[in-house]
């Protein structure tokens, strides 16, 4: 892969990773597709196919 498309990965990985942190301490949950099917990551870390209440 070239090194550039390797910095931009690395870049929009650690943005990604921050969002996703931040989600977790304002409380919101992380939403995911898996196998094809939405699921939802709430700020505990458990898993649902439920979405949440408020979403």
């Amino acid at each position: 892969m070239p090194e550039v498309v390797e910095k931009v990965t690395r870049i929009g990985n650690l943005a990604v990773h921050a969002a996703q942190e931040e989600n977790r301490r304002k409380g919101i949950a992380n939403v995911y597709s898996l196998n094809g099917k939405i699921v939802w990551q709430l700020p505990d870390g458990s898993i649902t196919t439920v979405r949440p209440a408020g979403l």
